[in-house]
């Protein structure tokens, strides 16, 4: 979404890193600078084909390509999407598929909450970063409860889809696409479970989600804290002691989280009142050891 001034006050009340509860998540050294190309960085994922590469985009107003990054931040691929565009990205996810891995795009953002359709679009990992145009499958997307805002995305294995609404002006909602994924057929989304009353101030408001590789774990961002579920077959449930503080981290509009195979978290953030976007990698191997 769009930079919002008043949360920087929130989010940088201090230097460090402060994880509550029991989830012992630690910083794996300080924050790095994202590309300017980067600027408006909605989401982040793990490539599963090529180690120690992450997938991040832009929001929308912004070419429909995805960017691969290293873990310090560091572009090293532009990657347009034929087929695709970006009215207004806001999460990515990887996982398995027929074709080996995909990725996936959730074209879901509605700050007016007027869409009648959103879009998920997914395409093969083609392994080799060179910049090389995409060509990229579209499911149409419509909710049974009219339009929401939504800016969290992921994928449990058997390609099965959850979308998280934010909790701008209704009650967080988790939100499954009934399987299979149909392409060019516009599917309504199934509402599964909610997380709140009603609407949330905005630093509770729901960024970003990813869930480990064995799907059995999910993490869910606002832009000051991280939490941590198990999944079960009716939907996410609470693990013990599972919210993590960001505000510490000093990011100027947290945005997007990704789970990695062996524990770890990166955090992206959009830039900022002449702050460049960031990426923050945390350790929280005791909760999501190796997926």
């Amino acid at each position: 979404m769009r930079a919002l001034t008043l949360l920087l006050p929130l989010l940088v009340l201090s230097c460090g890193w402060n994880a509550a509860g029991t989830t012992a998540c630690v910083a794996a050294g300080p924050a790095r600078a994202l590309p300017d190309v980067l600027r408006e960085s909605s989401g982040v994922a793990w490539s599963r084909s090529q180690d120690g590469i992450l997938f991040s985009h832009n929001d929308g107003g912004h070419p429909a390509s995805i960017y691969a990054i290293d873990f310090s931040g560091a572009l090293l691929a532009e990657i347009p999407l034929d087929g695709a565009s970006n009215r207004d990205w806001e999460d990515i996810a990887t996982g398995e598929c027929e074709a080996g891995s995909c990725i996936y795009i959730a074209d879901v953002g509605d700050n007016e909450e007027v869409r009648a359709r959103t879009t998920l679009y997914r395409l093969p990992d083609p392994g080799n970063y060179d910049g090389t145009s995409q060509p990229a499958d579209a499911f149409p997307m419509a909710l049974p409860d009219g339009p929401r805002d939504m800016e969290a995305l992921f994928v449990l294995p058997g390609e099965r889809v959850f979308l998280v609404s934010k909790g701008r002006s209704d009650a967080v909602t988790l939100y499954r696409y009934p399987p299979p994924l149909r392409v060019g057929e516009e599917v309504t989304l199934e509402a599964v479970q909610t997380f709140s009353t009603g609407r949330l101030p905005i630093p509770r408001q729901v960024t970003g989600a990813d869930a480990t590789w064995d799907g059995k774990v999910v993490a869910i961002r606002t832009y000051e804290a991280l939490t941590f579920f198990s999944v079960d077959e009716d939907g996410l449930t609470p693990i013990p002691g599972n919210r993590a503080l960001l505000r510490t981290l000093q990011e100027t509009q947290g945005e997007a989280v990704g789970l990695g195979p062996h524990g770890e978290v990166v955090l992206t953030s959009e830039g900022l009142m002449g702050r460049q976007a960031s990426l923050a990698m945390l350790r929280c191997g005791t909760l999501i050891g190796g997926g």
